[in-house]
């Protein structure tokens, strides 16, 4: 074998075995870093809005206790009939009718009726048994007028009377009413005296004094009349909620 030819068999196996170990050496070296991102998301509760958020619910979760409380001022609207079926008006032997041809006369009473009667009122609990009520209302109605013993004459110089003449269509008034009524009435719910006033259900009594003013479109009167008036009752108030409470009542007016 010649020696050109020697020569180059040592040189390729020199590269053939250089090669892996360069390739060895490549890999051994340290890989590239590579850049990540990443959303970060934050799994612990903060405390303190937590505690905030828990007093709040606790407050919101206070249990009401259903009970009459000293100090506290309370506003009602009450809807209600006052019975007006009693004399509010009479005269005996009283004009009822004059015309250009006769006089007539007699006994008139006048009575009304059931009327509707919203009622206002503005009360302060001084106790939890005692409290103060302004009250104001008003109620609108008609009345009847009857007219009995009745006489009639000409309007002629020594004209005879004659009793009990029929009555005209309009001579007995039947017309309308109006009522005012204004008072200070004192509440006293007797279970509370001395007593707990706490529960739903409370009885009470009430009285007052104040006044009452009558409007009637009669022409027996020619303008408005008023009268003091004095009231006393009882009956039974519910509390509902804390806000709303229900009262059923019976009072008794005197004017």
């Amino acid at each position: 074998m010649s020696r050109k030819t020697v020569t180059t068999l040592i040189i390729f196996l020199m590269i053939a075995v250089s090669t892996p170990l360069f390739a060895q050496d490549s890999q051994s070296e340290d890989p590239p870093v590579k850049e990540e991102s990443r959303n970060s998301f934050q799994l612990l509760r903060d405390t303190s809005s937590a505690a905030d958020e828990l007093d709040f619910e606790d407050e919101e979760a206070e249990v009401w206790e259903p009970g009459i409380k000293g100090g506290t001022v309370e506003v009602s609207f009450g809807f209600g009939f006052v019975d007006f079926n009693k004399v509010l008006w009479q005269h005996d032997q009283i004009i009822y009718k004059y015309t250009t041809d006769a006089t007539s006369w007699g006994d008139v009473v006048i009575k009304g009726e059931s009327a509707f009667n919203p009622v206002l009122r503005l009360g302060y609990n001084l106790t939890q048994w005692f409290a103060f009520e302004a009250v104001g209302g008003i109620a609108i109605t008609e009345y009847n007028s009857t007219i009995t013993n009745r006489r009639t004459r000409e309007n002629k110089p020594n004209a005879p009377i004659v009793d009990n003449p029929p009555l005209g269509e309009f001579d007995a008034e039947k017309r309308s009413l109006l009522t005012l009524q204004s008072s200070l009435n004192a509440v006293i719910y007797p279970l509370a005296i001395g007593g707990d006033a706490n529960g739903k259900i409370h009885p009470f009594v009430t009285a007052g004094a104040g006044r009452m003013w009558y409007d009637m479109n009669s022409n027996y009167f020619d303008g408005l009349a008023g009268s003091t008036d004095l009231n006393f009752g009882g009956g039974l108030r519910i509390l509902a909620d804390r806000n709303i409470s229900v009262r059923f009542e019976v009072i008794a007016h005197f004017n």
